[in-house]
């Protein structure tokens, strides 16, 4: 991670968007008023997460006079995973707990004096993390019996073998139709989901457990402990001894947070 930045926008937002230079990647998570996603006639608010690409424009205008305030995080692409496929934008969930984060993490980049890097991958990970809460909760809704089903089964049972003939069979569906109903309604293959599944669980274990990590490992369906520490690496950016770490050592007190005080001005600064 470059940076991390606040920005609070004017009566009416920004006086124009910022464009995205080459190889960076910015994400904008807001944490005050509502603001308008580019191009577009919705109004976003608190706990909206913006993800902005080369070449693309920042967010800046408000309904009216409004204003806006929002975290900026900004990554150089060469410097991060690039299996994940971010969408233009996302929901953090709880809003409270959206602001909590980007207090935190202000704090931490720029008065507690802790690893920059560590503070990186720590917001990497959660924005990870709020895009798979983002994309569980929109696809929960409206999808057919048999796959709501099978993402049922594949939640209760990630933690042993589980095969596309084996879904497929239990639902009464060929392979290939279960492979196209995850397609047309998930985005992704049930494989993938299931690794989806295997890697949140792995996660909780790893931040509110000591266990070994051969043991987190078996406990999320992985006979294999390099199979599992590749793939969470893969997953997230970070082993699964660093990401234990990082999110313990990242973690800064409630005070801390009140400590804090806002600067009017980190501009989207590229």
């Amino acid at each position: 991670m470059e940076s991390i930045g606040w920005y609070v926008s004017g009566p009416g937002g920004a006086i124009a968007p910022a464009r995205i230079p080459k190889n960076r990647l910015l994400f904008e998570l807001i944490t005050e008023g509502a603001v308008y996603a580019p191009g577009g006639e919705l109004l976003h608010g608190v706990g909206t997460i913006f993800v902005h690409r080369p070449g693309e424009e920042t967010i800046w205008r408000t309904a009216g006079s409004g204003r806006y305030a929002c975290m900026t995080a900004r990554f150089h692409l060469k410097r991060v995973p690039s299996d994940v496929s971010w969408p233009r934008w996302f929901v953090w969930g709880e809003p409270g707990g959206a602001l909590g984060f980007a207090e935190e993490m202000l704090h931490a980049f720029h008065h507690a004096g802790m690893n920059r890097r560590s503070i990186g991958e720590l917001v990497w990970s959660q924005f990870c993390f709020r895009l798979e809460s983002h994309q569980r909760h929109a696809t929960g809704k409206g999808i057919p019996a048999r796959l709501a089903a099978v993402l049922n089964h594949i939640e209760s049972h990630y933690d042993v073998p589980l095969g596309i003939e084996d879904l497929a069979q239990a639902i009464g569906l060929s392979s290939s139709h279960l492979h196209a109903l995850f397609r047309e309604h998930l985005g992704m293959t049930p494989h993938q989901h299931l690794i989806l599944e295997r890697m949140r669980a792995a996660r909780h274990r790893l931040a509110t457990s000591g266990d070994p990590i051969k043991a987190v490992a078996s406990g999320v369906g992985y006979a294999n402990t390099e199979s599992f520490c590749r793939a969470f690496k893969q997953h997230t950016g970070l082993t699964a001894a660093s990401y234990r770490k990082k999110y313990r050592d990242a973690h800064v007190s409630s005070a801390g947070r009140q400590a804090l005080q806002r600067p009017e001005a980190f501009p989207h600064a590229f």
